[in-house]
């Protein structure tokens, strides 16, 4: 049996003995076939406009994504950006994408100049969170993106090792417990450490893991909370993985490969990695994923994966580089703000298309940011006010003014004033 063909067999669980969970039957593992590429022509256009993609990269993606007009994706992140699942579920404080409060900056444009040159480009400021509701779609594309080049510098990094004879294809696989089971009693602790010598059991050497604690039924999106994690892992997995784990743990566990598992490029990688944060379990004091097995942080580092870089990343290296520098002297921009004593400044400021692209601006119409005055960056909304970033404390004040019955403590003891 072909490691492309393993399905494992699967325990079975009493549909009716966990509330909220359903039975592995036929039906429910055909839900987890999720297939690789989820991006529609459109969703990968904007993907790649957001994660920093080359031009010989945009024109593989069109030939890819050519014949699978599939809009999964587009639909998962249109529902975390709309708010749909913001009041929805929260399962020990983690929630999904999009369904934390954003900064006051979040989405802002700013400014960068470059004074020698008088040349200036709009950029807009993203906090970076998923859990943001104004930038998780953007955040998930950059994470995609890191996942995409640490897994697939890895394999580079193998091949380069082994002189070409060995060639690595990391794997999309699903990896779910019984809820009902006794290993969810363990501490987090004890589970990382057990899971880490299940995977090794099983085969997998490495890779990152994506939690979600929902699935969601591809016919209306309706959720079905069904804990499970993602795994984008090198490896082979033994045919009877599930007969170990539970003879040697005795853990109900399924590993199963979705259809079109193996990942043959990178892009591949970015298009999985990109669908799954679309509905992982996000907690906005932690990371959404981790790396495990021959891939974590303590075993090899990005510092060491970046020796081995191909000419396609060198060559989208050097394209960030240039977006941030001037194009004519070719020196860093720096912050800069609109010069509102100039003489009907709004009438000289371009189009937000044009300022994207950055243009060529009269003397005295920007200003470079003087920090040493204690100067902050400004960021501009859509009619140019200027916004300045908060500070925790700024936040919290702000909070308290808009719901005093939550944030108004009226005792020493921490009672909240809306439970007195």
């Amino acid at each position: 049996m072909t490691y492309n063909n393993i399905l494992l067999k699967v325990p079975h669980f009493d549909e009716n003995s966990t509330r909220g969970y359903l039975a592995f039957s036929q039906t429910k593992i055909d839900l987890f076939n999720e297939v690789n590429y989820q991006l529609s022509k459109q969703d990968l256009a904007e993907a790649v406009k957001l994660s920093g993609y080359t031009r010989k990269d945009k024109e593989q993606l069109s030939k890819e994504s050519s014949t699978k007009e599939l809009t999964n994706t587009g639909r998962m992140w249109a529902c975390a950006l709309q708010g749909v699942w913001k009041t929805m579920m929260d399962k020990d404080d983690l929630k999904l994408p999009a369904t934390f409060d954003s900064y006051n900056i979040c989405g802002k444009g700013f400014f960068k100049i470059c004074s020698s040159d008088k040349f200036v480009k709009r950029f807009v400021y993203h906090c970076g969170r998923l859990g943001c509701e104004v930038c998780a779609q953007r955040a998930g594309a950059r994470i995609a993106k890191k996942i995409e080049r640490r897994i697939w510098l890895y394999g580079l990094r193998t091949r380069h090792l082994s002189k070409g004879r060995k060639n690595p294809l990391p794997s999309h696989v699903i990896e779910a417990i019984d809820p009902k089971d006794e290993f969810w009693n363990l501490s987090k602790q004890k589970q990382t450490l057990l899971l880490k010598r299940i995977r090794k059991l099983v085969g997998i050497s490495g890779g990152v893991e994506i939690n979600h604690l929902w699935t969601f039924d591809k016919s209306d999106l309706s959720p079905i909370y069904r804990p499970h994690k993602h795994l984008i892992a090198y490896g082979w997995i033994k045919s009877n993985a599930s007969e170990l784990v539970k003879e040697k743990f005795g853990i109900n566990l399924v590993y199963h490969k979705v259809r079109n598992g193996t990942l043959r490029n990178r892009v591949d990688v970015f298009a999985v990695a990109y669908y799954q944060l679309s509905h992982c379990a996000v907690n906005h004091k932690k990371h959404s994923l981790k790396w495990f097995g021959d891939m974590s942080y303590n075993k090899i580092s990005n510092k060491t994966l970046e020796q081995y870089k191909d000419e396609e990343y060198r060559l989208q290296d050097e394209e960030i580089e240039r977006s941030k520098c001037c194009p004519l002297c070719n020196e860093r921009l720096i912050p800069a703000k609109i010069n509102k004593l100039f003489d009907d400044w709004r009438r000289w400021i371009p189009p937000i298309s044009v300022l994207e692209n950055g243009y060529e601006f009269d003397d005295g119409q920007f200003l470079s940011v003087d920090f040493v005055q204690g100067e902050k960056i400004p960021y501009y909304d859509e009619n140019y006010q200027e916004i300045f970033k908060q500070t925790i404390k700024e936040r919290k004040e702000i909070l308290e003014l808009k719901r005093p019955d939550l944030y108004n403590k009226k005792t020493n003891n921490q009672t909240l004033g809306c439970f007195i």
